[in-house]
């Protein structure tokens, strides 16, 4: 009988054999003709083969959460000395890398050894006699598809990989495990021909997404496909010269110096391809009905609904959701053993610690220890739907000054009336409120709002706080409106609401269709225009033509195309805030350094007069980011023993 062969990183690239064995083999009898003897046995390999999809839930080991420091901040000395921490305080090192996805180790998964359960799968699902050649069918075109994501993750993070495409046998010699990095652009063909085979056999939509959520359909793999295009034509990987350099021992350079237009041309056809599957699905961007909501939202305003829009595009359950296109699975958590359904995940527990103290009936509940970074205050729009340094009417000069919310002021729902907060919180877009907890603004929950009213929800107050305070703020559109808070006993905290966090959102691919099409054209267009149009409508904003020409001190700014991209990237910087995106965008776009070196910033904490609490103040020194950043290192070891493997540009 054929022994299974447990293909390691440390196989691949060093000749050595694992010796422990898949949970679905006996130990007795580690053979793949018991691990495929019926369908049983096949789908629990099935179940093994996705059981290392990077865990989006989990923000100490998924890239897109802490490793920057600008979207959330880790502020308590154990969060700061988790791996997630030293990334983001710029201790990452390839003795032993943090959050290494690439052999397993210190926060991340081995994808190789993901990718080796997919080769084993793949090459012997024909064993089974017990299984329908409808359901053998589906399964092959859904391990192409966990096959092909992987290979994707690793590119994102390292840019040139070794592509494993077949099951290394027993037999193959030393120099056959020497194996190289390939070129990305020969990488994205690789993904994308395997996503192009998972597509034709894998359904359109899930028959049972109940029961089948988190499983691929013809709609995720496309849009998939989609963004690993998208990647391939951006600056990181499109003519980048600060890799003109990196060239293997056989004299191929890994990531092209040269721009090609063409590269984007191909992924705004395959962005394009994903949005009109989505759309025949059924998918258009989320509005939310606050007739479905239940007792608590049926009297909601027309401003409290715009709000709930913003925010239950992201915690809406998946069957009401129209503008989810991929979301986290309900399997056990890769490392903390926890439910992936978000409030019962890593992610879902420690999301309540980002919530400050709130004021209902004056009395406190105290669960916070981490923050939103200060400087996501700044980044979103100003009501006028324009950058607030750029709008003619804002008071930018004077935004941290303090201002008293007044009756009749049109920020009764946004701001307790009478309380004093900084002017930066005032005249600001409807994601600000929806995205942000700030003090003394509200935060609708379920069991502290009254027939939909926000002048019966709870309040952030944290300056003049004696117990607690924090000068910086809390990601309020992460936090489910039916999550439970406790008024009247300090002692009482939240509890949590379960929902599947996005992986990909229909507002993604509407804006990653407008970036691609922008970088296509000339100039922008209506049809560029369009796409980005219909996201800023979705959340009560003008077109970005209108709101330049009425209220921005550069009018003409959407007209030419640097300045629609600009547009664009900040439009994507604030519509998938606090949804893991911005680390992996920043990157893409080669602008990370403009945000991870921003030093950490808050209020001054001050718990006397306002006019002295809302002045900023810099915390520890500003992060050194330089273009090795922007590609993760390879354990040292690894080179060492395979010289083939060249490590990551930069990191030497």
């Amino acid at each position: 009988m054929k022994k299974i062969l447990h293909i390691t990183v440390a196989l691949l690239f060093v000749g050595m054999v694992s010796c422990d064995y898949l949970d679905v083999v006996p130990n007795d009898t580690p053979t793949l003709d018991h691990a495929f003897s019926n369908r049983a046995v096949a789908e629990r390999f099935l179940r093994t083969c996705y059981s290392n999809l990077p865990d989006v839930t989990d923000p100490y080991f998924y890239p897109g959460w802490y490793t920057s420091q600008h979207e959330l901040i880790l502020k308590d000395g154990r969060a700061q000395r988790s791996v997630a921490g030293y990334i983001a305080y710029g201790r990452q090192n390839t003795n032993h890398p943090y959050q290494n996805y690439f052999s397993g180790g210190n926060g991340g998964s081995n994808l190789y050894i993901a990718i080796r359960d997919c080769n084993i799968f793949l090459n012997n699902i024909h064993i089974p006699r017990d299984i329908t050649e409808e359901e053998r069918t589906r399964w092959i075109a859904e391990v192409k598809f966990l096959k092909a994501y992987y290979h994707y993750f690793l590119m994102t993070l390292y840019g040139p990989i070794p592509i494993a495409d077949e099951e290394v046998p027993l037999s193959a010699s030393p120099e056959e495990l020497q194996v190289y990095r390939e070129p990305v652009d020969v990488v994205v063909d690789y993904i994308v021909d395997l996503l192009d085979e998972a597509i034709e056999e894998l359904p359109f939509v899930l028959p049972d997404p109940q029961t089948e959520l988190g499983r691929p359909d013809q709609v995720i793999a496309l849009a998939v496909k989609a963004k690993t295009l998208a990647w391939g034509a951006s600056p990181l990987f499109n003519g980048n010269s600060d890799y003109k350099n990196w060239v293997d021992n056989r004299g191929i350079q890994l990531i092209s110096d040269t721009y090609d237009p063409a590269k984007w041309e191909r992924a705004a056809t395959a962005i394009k391809e994903a949005i009109d599957a989505a759309h025949e699905a059924g998918k258009q961007l989320y509005t939310f009905n606050k007739f479905a909501g239940g007792a608590k939202t049926f009297n909601m305003n027309d401003t409290l609904v715009q709000l709930m829009t913003i925010r239950k595009a992201i915690t809406e359950e998946p069957e009401r959701n129209t503008g989810l296109i991929w979301a986290s699975q309900d399997i056990p958590a890769n490392y903390k053993g926890g439910s992936s359904a978000l409030g019962l995940s890593t992610l879902g527990n420690h999301l309540l610690t980002l919530f400050p103290y709130m004021y209902a009936q004056d009395q406190p509940s105290l669960v916070n220890y981490n923050s939103a970074s200060w400087h996501m205050a700044e980044l979103y729009y100003s009501n006028n739907g324009v950058p607030i340094e750029e709008d003619k009417d804002y008071n930018y000069p004077g935004r941290y000054n303090v201002r008293r919310a007044t009756p009749g002021d049109n920020h009764q729902f946004y701001i307790a009336t009478g309380e004093t907060t900084a002017e930066l919180h005032f005249n600001r877009e409807p994601r600000f409120y929806a995205g942000l907890c700030f003090d003394r603004g509200f935060v609708e929950l379920s069991t502290c709002t009254e027939d939909g009213g926000a002048t019966f929800s709870p309040f952030m107050r944290w300056r003049g706080n004696e117990v607690f305070n924090t000068g910086e703020y809390s990601p309020k559109k992460i936090i489910a409106f039916e999550t439970s808070c406790s008024q009247g006993d300090v002692n009482k905290r939240y509890s949590p609401h379960d929902y599947h966090f996005p992986i990909i959102r229909l507002a993604d691919l509407y804006l990653l269709y407008a970036e691609a099409l922008n970088e296509v054209k000339e100039q922008p267009d209506d049809e560029v225009y369009y796409w980005i149009d219909a996201v800023r409508e979705n959340v009560g904003l003008n077109g970005v033509v209108e709101s330049w020409e009425n209220a921005s001190i550069i009018p003409d700014k959407p007209l030419n195309k640097v300045g629609m991209r600009e547009i664009i990237r900040k439009e994507r910087l604030i519509e998938l805030s606090f949804e893991a995106q911005h680390f992996w965008d920043l990157r893409r776009w080669k602008i990370a350094d403009q945000y991870w070196s921003l030093p950490r910033t808050t209020w001054t904490n001050d718990e006397g007069n306002p006019e002295d609490f809302y002045v900023p103040k810099v915390i520890g020194e500003s992060r050194q980011v330089s273009f090795r950043d922007y590609l993760s290192p390879i354990p040292f070891n690894t080179t060492r023993i395979n010289p083939n493997l060249v490590q990551t540009y930069g990191w030497q």
